[in-house]
């Protein structure tokens, strides 16, 4: 009998001696399988296994791990590669806790992979515009600096990584905004948080020029050319100053009308 329990406490040492790497690595946790081989902790996803993205990995699987995206800034590996997967983007700070970004100020996403569009309320580009990606803005004809709708996409790798990363503020309009015959050349709304009115616009009458015709003329920003029948925008015919944060003109003496196009002796 006495042999039976000594053998009994020899397997129970023995097995202790085998996993004693998980008591000292506390099992890992709960979050991994112990190596015995190799006295290492082998983590689940999310607490560092070999496949997760982290800049710190705990050898006994107790801290998180935070999610990965294309890194804003990082040393490029050649001509053509660079912005490789860090955690939150390197935009971000990983509470390790949590396994959650805390994004800088201007970014946004789980991995703090976007940035936010700005904006002067709570609503999406204050209530006045559409927050969008490169990629899709590339698409739209009223997206500035005005050109002709293209594309921006397929070379995530290289040319185009942040495709769907920089975002910003496609501005609200009344008119059509564009190039084309028929559409002006700048928006209702505009400003980075599309927070800005324009005022009514009109031809000045004080020249003998249409100020109204932007056939080609090149838009702001150097790209697009107006085709024929576009419009130029100016704000109060030119004939006085605009409030835009209410979108109203105060004329100059002698004119008046919403836009100041109209001239009036009496005022003069």
């Amino acid at each position: 009998m006495v042999g039976v329990v000594f053998r009994a406490v020899l397997v129970s040492w023995g097995a202790l001696l085998v996993d004693g790497t998980c008591v000292m690595h506390n099992n890992c946790n709960g979050h991994g399988e112990c190596q015995s081989s190799t006295k290492t902790c082998s983590c689940y996803d999310g607490y560092g296994s070999a496949t997760d993205v982290a800049d710190y990995k705990s050898p006994d699987c107790s801290l998180r791990v935070c999610p990965s995206g294309k890194s804003w800034v990082d040393v490029p590996q050649s001509a053509t590669s660079a912005h490789a997967e860090t955690e939150c983007s390197n935009k971000g700070t990983c509470n390790r806790g949590t396994g959650l970004c805390t994004c800088f100020s201007g970014f946004s996403g789980d991995s703090c992979q976007r940035m936010t569009c700005a904006s002067t309320t709570s609503a999406e580009c204050s209530g006045h515009g559409k927050c969008v990606s490169m990629k899709r803005a590339a698409t739209m004809s009223a997206a500035f600096p005005l050109s002709a709708a293209t594309t921006y996409t397929g070379a995530e790798a290289t040319t185009t990584w942040d495709e769907d990363k920089i975002f910003g503020c496609v501005c609200d309009s009344s008119w059509a905004v564009g190039l084309a015959s028929g559409e002006r050349q700048k928006s209702e709304w505009f400003g980075p948080a599309c927070s800005f009115k324009r005022c009514p616009s009109g031809d000045d009458p004080t020249t003998s020029i249409d100020e109204s015709d932007c056939g080609g003329k090149t838009a702001e920003g150097g790209v697009g050319v107006g085709l024929s029948g576009n419009l130029c925008h100016n704000d109060c015919s030119n004939r006085g100053i605009c409030d835009y944060t209410t979108g109203t003109c105060t004329c100059f003496t002698g004119y008046y009308s919403t836009n100041c196009a109209l001239t009036s002796e009496l005022a003069l």
